[in-house]
């Protein structure tokens, strides 16, 4: 699968370095070039530019992708980049990370994401759920 992760920050390199053991093909767009610089030298395939802007992500391959994930620090710029993405672009599956939970509402189909997740939320959801002894 051809996937592109927005956002080269810990959650985004840890998304990447997860698909990439997997044998997908992962281009990180990440917007800081000192961190763009860091991860190439880790061996990441990197566009360095905004991904909230429609250029940047077809630079890095948006035309052909299959999934984009949506991790940056900043929720307002997962919503951004998952609408590009999804509407103008075409992106058949998108994801994006949710930082601050009061936000959560807003990240559905309307702003072109397909799936979500809040850190916050799914350790939550862990820890109301009774774990299953053997």
């Amino acid at each position: 699968m051809e996937i592109l992760v927005a956002g080269g920050g810990n959650v985004g390199r840890q998304v990447a370095r997860t698909l990439l053991a997997q044998s997908h093909h992962v281009i990180i767009i990440e917007s800081d070039r000192s961190r763009a610089a860091t991860l190439r030298d880790e061996g990441f395939e990197v566009v360095t530019g905004n991904a909230s802007v429609a250029t940047s992500l077809e630079a890095a391959g948006a035309l052909h992708a299959d999934l984009l994930v949506a991790c940056t620090e900043r929720d307002e710029e997962n919503l951004v980049i998952s609408v590009l993405a999804k509407r103008h672009l075409r992106i058949p599956r998108v994801v994006a990370r949710i930082n601050d939970d009061d936000t959560r509402w807003l990240f559905n189909d309307t702003w072109g994401v397909d799936a979500a997740l809040s850190s916050a939320s799914a350790l939550c959801a862990l820890i109301a759920t009774p774990t299953q002894r053997a």
